[in-house]
């Protein structure tokens, strides 16, 4: 008995196929032209090459721009998940008055547009004489990476059993201890994947870079920016590479977080 093809079901195939290469195909042609042996941007390539891989890796501005960009997404994703954490323990813990005002506001920063932002943080940072301090950045990509945390590890605590945390505190556990012994360790998944995706958004975060960034010591989309406003060369292409690289590495290894949550 042969299996008839629902037609539909052929239309919504072809029309996410469709989509899906439309969406992947500049990161594939920006990989291909990265390998290029030309000293100009050239699709197809003519040849294999890693000169731009070298040009990049051995240049000292690309690399202080490679290095800001991982400490501040580093320090943004660790920040994240101490104030997210806190922030997700009482919206779901704890009843107080403005608890919904709370969840709207840390939520907020998906929903405004960042260069409002970065516009608004810009003069606050003038006013503070910290302009340009990777503090500062830290704490302006801490913004926009909290509500991911939030998400997540809302989620989780909604499903986690909170009767063992009463049985750590039956047995004369402090409620602080009780939590980082039993509530972080088996939130691990969740904590992780916030933190994952807490450091992608910072690492490539492209508008906050151009208000509160120095020239001196750009992260790398900023970097990647002022390169392209002065000559545009296959480096830029190597760049894109692998910042791209290093994004799906950690999406890849936020599914992997979730996937344990799944299991767990």
């Amino acid at each position: 008995m042969t299996r008839r093809v629902n037609p539909g079901n052929l239309v919504l195939a072809s029309v996410s196929i469709l989509i899906l290469l439309i969406l992947i195909a500049p990161i594939i042609i920006i990989f291909l032209v990265s390998f290029t042996p030309t000293e100009m941007l050239h699709f197809p390539p003519p040849g294999f090459s890693l000169r731009w891989y070298e040009a990049y890796f051995s240049d000292p501005k690309w690399m202080t721009a490679t290095r800001v960009s991982f400490v501040v997404a580093a320090l943004t994703a660790l920040f994240s998940l101490v104030i997210g954490f806190a922030i997700s323990l009482a919206l779901v813990r704890y009843r107080f008055f403005g608890k919904a005002g709370l969840r709207m506001l840390v939520m907020s920063p998906m929903i405004l547009p960042k260069i409002i932002i970065a516009v608004g943080l810009y003069f606050l940072y003038v006013k503070l004489r910290i302009l340009g301090t990777t503090g500062a950045l830290v704490m302006a990509h801490s913004i926009i990476a909290i509500p991911y945390v939030v998400m997540i590890i809302t989620a989780s605590l909604y499903s986690f059993d909170r009767r063992l945390e009463w049985a750590a505190r039956s047995l004369g556990a402090s409620p602080l201890r009780a939590v980082w012994l039993i509530t972080i360790p088996n939130l691990k998944p969740a904590i992780l994947g916030g933190g994952l995706f807490a450091f992608v958004a910072s690492f490539d975060d492209i508008i906050l870079s151009l208000f509160l960034t120095k020239l001196t010591e750009p992260t790398l989309p900023r970097q990647i920016w002022v390169n392209v406003q002065q000559t545009i060369d296959p480096t830029i292409a190597a760049v894109s590479t692998f910042m791209t690289v290093v994004s799906v590495l950690g999406l890849w290894l936020v599914a992997l977080a979730q996937r344990g949550l799944k299991k767990g």
